[in-house]
Parts: C-alpha cells; structure tokens; sequence
C-alpha cells in the first residue's frame, strides 16, 4: 500500500493505517522533493517508483484528490478505503465509493451514499439519507443532518452545520462554523451564521 502525500494529513492516514494493521510500503509525494522519509517509510516522488499498486488518497484539497486519484487509475493503480477503527459506519444501506477516508470517531448513517475520493475527517456526523460526491472534503467536526445532497468537489470547513434536507451544488466551499440554513448553489462560497 502506498499512501499518496505526505503532509499533515499523510500522518494522520498512516497512524489509522497502523491501527487496523495495514501493511504500507511508502508515502507518494510530488510537493517536497527533497523529503526522503516520513516516520519509518520512505517517499517516493514519481509514479513509476511506485512498487505496490494499492493506495490510498491523503490529501485534503478536492481538486487535488481528482486529479491524483485519476492519473493513478490510468496507471492500473487500486484506490483503498481507510476506515478508522474507531468510525461507526452503519451496516444499513450504505454505499461507499472507492479511495475514501473515513477518519477517527466519524458517524456514517444508514443510507447514506459517499463518492469516490470522498475525505471525512474526524469527529464528523454525516446523519441518515445524505448523498456525498466523490472528491469532496468534509473537515473536522462537521455535522450533516439528514436528506441532505452534496454534489462532487465541495468543501466544508471545520465546524459547519448542514441542516437538514439541504443541497450543495458542486464545487461550492462551506466556510468554517458556518450554519447552512438554504441550498447553496454550483461553484458559490458561502460563511456565517446564517451562512451566506
């Protein structure tokens, strides 16, 4: 298993990766060139380098998971979940998409659906019914109330409130603590409480 970025949150995946006793080969890593190890693993900087097919995403930013879980896949590379021991996932209906992570104390309900790509990071709620595309990134300690649909590429900043049955459309950015009361439209940003 290789795990792609090797930042903050690379440590974070590689620490529940330990946790439910996954073998990891090496970090991936394009940004910081002359980083050459990360805890006990080595970094690799070119795909080609890569010995293991299998990988998990550890970056946050939604375009960037795009675009990395993309030219993986174009070289016959597996996308991996990482589900932290400690998440509760409901056995209910639940449909979970390829090269998730699904980070410590998070809550999934039933029947919800989350993308491919898709980053929920710990402590976050995502409550019964609730659609997630892929490549979004939902940041620590966000609840999201049932019914609600959240198309592909979104943010959500730490903190926020989704209330229920909203949507957001996607490629849109939740600022953090933001209490989202209305749908919120394709690409638009929104903050505040109510957030606008």
């Amino acid at each position: 298993m290789v795990i792609v970025g090797a930042g903050g949150h690379g440590s974070e995946v590689y620490e529940e990766l330990l946790r439910s006793k996954v073998d990891v080969a090496a970090f991936y890593d394009e940004v910081n060139p002359s980083l050459e190890q990360l805890f006990d693993l080595p970094v690799i900087h070119e795909i080609n380098q890569m010995q293991s097919r299998d990988f998990v995403l550890a970056v946050g930013k939604p375009s960037l998971r795009k675009t990395l879980f993309e030219r993986l896949l174009a070289i016959d590379a597996y996308p991996r979940n990482v589900i932290a021991p400690t998440a509760q996932v409901s056995s209910l209906e639940v449909n979970l998409g390829k090269g998730l992570n699904i980070m410590h104390s998070v809550y999934v309900g039933p029947r919800v659906s989350l993308g491919d790509g898709t980053l929920i990071n710990a402590k976050s709620s995502i409550h019964h019914d609730t659609i997630i595309g892929s490549f979004c990134e939902v940041c620590i300690g966000v609840t999201v109330a049932g019914r609600c649909t959240i198309e592909d590429e979104v943010f959500i900043g730490m903190g926020a409130l989704i209330l229920p049955g909203i949507n957001i459309g996607k490629g849109a950015i939740v600022g953090a603590g933001a209490v989202v009361t209305k749908d919120v439209p394709e690409g638009a940003t929104v903050k505040g409480i109510p957030a606008k």
